[in-house]
């Protein structure tokens, strides 16, 4: 990295410890094959009860019953869930104090929309 109090490291690889943080933010950012994998590591960084949020581009969360439960599966309880913007949609989770399952459903985000300017 260019600065010093910069670690340049690998989303779904945080060289931090189990249960280290108190809140993980994707902003924007679960835009690799393998988001599933990013997520996974926030709740393993995560505090017990920490807080993950989540900023997305609205059109690329298609199924939103698909995304409930993939990140049930992964062991976060949705908060909040402000879809009012009409971009962008928000999401708060709550780590939970049951477990990731060892199958999680199948998931997917849709390529982006961009619009030519």
């Amino acid at each position: 990295a260019a600065n010093a109090s910069v670690v340049s490291c690998d989303i779904a690889a945080v060289p931090l410890p189990d249960r280290s943080v108190n809140v993980a933010v994707f902003c924007l950012a679960l835009m690799g094959s393998n988001f599933v994998d990013f997520l996974s590591e926030a709740h393993r960084m995560l505090r017990p009860r920490g807080i993950l949020k989540i900023a997305e581009v609205s059109s690329r969360i298609e199924d939103t019953k698909a995304w409930d439960a993939l990140l049930y599966a992964l062991g976060f309880d949705q908060v909040e869930c402000d879809p009012s913007n009409s971009h962008f949609v928000l999401y708060e989770y709550i780590k939970s104090s049951r477990p990731p399952q060892s199958e999680l459903p199948p998931a997917q985000l849709k390529a982006c929309i961009y619009k030519k300017r």
